[in-house]
């Protein structure tokens, strides 16, 4: 056993995708895979923690490109740091530039550039990047010279970017060029059906990630985890399972909801209402989804422990 380096953790993560079997999330990577072949730059809008850079990394792989994807997290960066990151610099352009170096635009060539919190890009710097998407070219800094590049840009905020631009912190001409195609990444709150699947998928990673046998979960466990409104999202719920598997804890510890007889409240209420459902829509179980909202896989699961569970 050894202790693995920060490369190989991340090359566990990365193995890992965006997925998931609820309605919005199967018309999401519908949507993803019509577009990821095309160069028209995307703009991934929603809440922190619910997987953009998944998204991105699933659209740039998708998209078939020769080259790499290479990330950039925006708000980390001052104006002449992002400059010099993005467009790399001539040797001697500024003090302690002892050699030239390329940027990330150079190192995407071919491939995906993708701007993370893009929201937060320093005002005086957003005609830089719409220079870029406009005229496909970069001048290193401290250059005289053009160099074409060619890259597709996947950019990703928290923020509503609309909303930045009627307060004057983002440029409307950048945010258009940004956003030829929109998506918003769903909130894990309105994918719930997700949980248990996601919950699976990251005791596999992370068990792997720290070398720990997997444990037995019961299914209470699971059930809690999907009644809690997980604001931090994806993110949350990992770092939580994260912590409980280290700590050897069960996963219904330090949730706001553990008590056992408010998780049994909440799941008769589900079955209530899902066997309405589908009896004022005759017991046609496809109508019936579609009108709950969920996919009929997951239906049928609910339908099939309920019956397990009542022998």
């Amino acid at each position: 056993m050894h202790n693995k380096s920060p490369h190989e953790r991340k090359a566990i993560r990365d193995k890992h995708d965006f997925f998931g079997n609820t309605p919005v999330i199967i018309r999401l990577l519908n949507d993803i895979q019509q577009i990821a072949t095309k160069k028209a730059p995307v703009l991934l809008e929603g809440e922190t923690g619910t997987g953009k850079s998944l998204l991105a990394r699933k659209i740039h792989e998708l998209s078939l490109c020769k080259g790499k994807m290479v990330s950039i997290n925006c708000a980390t960066f001052s104006h002449d740091l992002l400059e010099t990151e993005l467009f790399g610099h001539t040797k001697g352009a500024f003090t302690g530039a002892q050699e030239a170096r390329k940027g990330l635009v150079a190192s995407a060539q071919h491939g995906t550039l993708f701007l993370d919190e893009v929201g937060e890009l320093p005002l005086n710097f957003q005609p830089k990047l719409l220079r870029l998407l406009e005229e496909k070219m970069i001048r290193p800094v401290g250059s005289d010279k053009e160099a074409p590049a060619s890259v597709r840009i996947i950019s990703a905020t928290n923020h509503h970017l609309k909303e930045r631009v009627k307060q004057g912190l983002f440029r409307a001409d950048l945010y258009y060029r940004l956003s030829v195609i929109p998506f918003t990444a769903p909130t894990l709150r309105s994918r719930s059906d997700d949980i248990e699947e996601l919950a699976l998928n990251f005791i596999a990673q992370i068990c792997e990630e720290h070398e720990i046998p997997i444990p037995n979960i019961p299914q209470q466990s699971f059930d809690a985890l999907r009644y809690y409104d997980w604001p931090g999202n994806i993110r949350e719920l990992r770092n939580h399972i994260e912590r409980a598997l280290l700590l050897e804890r069960d996963l219904r510890e330090n949730l706001p909801i553990d008590s056992t007889a408010e998780c049994l409240l909440l799941q008769s209420r589900e079955k209530q209402h899902i066997l309405q459902a589908i009896e004022s829509n005759n017991g046609n179980k496809n109508q019936a989804a579609s009108n709950l909202g969920i996919s009929r896989r997951t239906l049928d699961r609910k339908l099939k422990r309920w019956k397990e569970d009542s022998l």
